[in-house]
């Protein structure tokens, strides 16, 4: 008998939990590029995003939520973030400097920062939306219940999509509403039922900081978008077409031309 597969923080992102859930990331993924995302799902491309500002972030929501000690053991344990050589051997590497000072930032707010303090941190749940079996980790769930995610953004100015052709809010750009539907769907089959959902983030650029939560027309978008695009994603597993975007780095690194475009 198979022996049944305890997803951890741990094992969250490896290819084992992969192949039994899908994520939001998953799901985000297919909205911006439907062949994208198919390929890497296949593993005919390599995972999407940036290692670097995944590194960043992950980075950040440890010196924001752990102690002093426990923060200094996560160094310790990704020796991978430090410099080895010269005089900045053990200090972290200049890219990911700045990750305990975006934490200092938002620790500075008294009301943020004991929101982060009594929150449980990385709570995994896995449940079943739209026909597809889904887990999520969310940063922090309040004691009523609360959902909030824990970003870095480069800035938050609005950001222009190409796709859609117009500018949008930097944490629509990023489909955020989207990851918090689902996180806040899937806490609900497990018992919590969130009265918001939102965000605790820091800009890269200025040190800026903002506290986010998704109103109801907002979240009635998201799960809308969530329904159409984990159908979609039901649909191409099952053999239909997925369009491609045309922009992302996947789609230009396959990109043929096969004849001159008249203009």
């Amino acid at each position: 008998m198979a022996r049944e597969f305890r997803l951890t923080e741990s094992n969250y992102h490896s290819p084992a939990a992969r192949r039994r859930w899908f994520s939001s990331s998953d799901v985000k993924s297919a909205k911006r590029c439907e062949a994208a995302w198919l390929a890497g799902y296949r593993r005919k491309a390599p995972r999407s995003g940036n290692k670097t500002a995944f590194a960043f972030g992950h980075l950040f929501e440890n010196a924001l939520t752990l102690s002093s000690a426990e923060f200094e053991r996560y160094l310790a344990a990704h020796p991978e973030l430090l410099s080895s050589r010269g005089t900045t051997k053990g200090q972290l590497k200049a890219e990911f400097a700045a990750a305990p000072e975006l934490a200092t930032a938002v620790r500075r707010s008294p009301y943020l920062y004991g929101i982060v303090r009594r929150c449980r941190k990385q709570v995994i749940l896995t449940g079943t939306l739209y026909g597809l079996h889904m887990r999520v980790m969310m940063d922090l769930v309040d004691k009523d219940g609360s959902i909030y995610d824990i970003k870095t953004a480069r800035d938050f100015r609005p950001q222009y999509d190409p796709v859609r052709e117009e500018s949008l809010d930097w944490w629509a750009n990023w489909n955020y509403p989207m990851q918090l539907y689902i996180y806040r769907e899937i806490a609900a089959q497990n018992g919590i039922a969130a009265p918001r959902v939102g965000l605790i983030a820091a800009s890269k650029a200025d040190g800026d900081v903002q506290a986010i939560v998704f109103g109801s027309e907002i979240m009635d978008a998201a799960a809308a978008d969530t329904a159409y695009t984990m159908q979609r994603m039901k649909e191409i597993l099952a053999g239909d077409e997925p369009q491609a975007c045309g922009h992302c780095p996947w789609c230009l690194q396959h990109k043929k031309i096969t004849a001159f475009e008249e203009i």
